[in-house]
């Protein structure tokens, strides 16, 4: 009886602990993807024309994209805390036909 419940706790905890490293591993994606888009648009121009004539768009982008990824993902880890905690539980397939029948 204990070890049926330890192993039912453990895989449960594993799955927890599964769910969120896939939630900071998004996370992470999202930060990099967002930095190389701003680097690879407004960065590369504020590089290729040294004159400043893109400084100023560069830091309006920069501190624009900046918060969007970070609150982006912290959204993501959330979400996946949220998941973990359902175990898979969730069924938003079932609470969307329960509100539209």
């Amino acid at each position: 009886m204990f070890m049926r419940k330890l192993k039912t706790g453990l895989r449960l905890l594993g799955t927890f602990l599964l769910r969120i490293l896939l939630g900071i591993v998004a996370a992470y994606l999202w930060l990099t993807g967002l930095a190389f888009i701003e680097r690879t648009t407004v960065g590369r121009l504020s590089d290729r024309y040294m004159d400043g004539r893109y400084d100023g768009l560069r830091d309006t982008v920069f501190d624009i994209i900046s918060p969007i990824g970070w609150y982006g993902g912290w959204v993501l880890i959330g979400i996946a805390i949220i998941w973990g905690f359902s175990q898979g539980r969730l069924d938003i397939r079932r609470w969307l036909r329960k509100r539209h029948a």
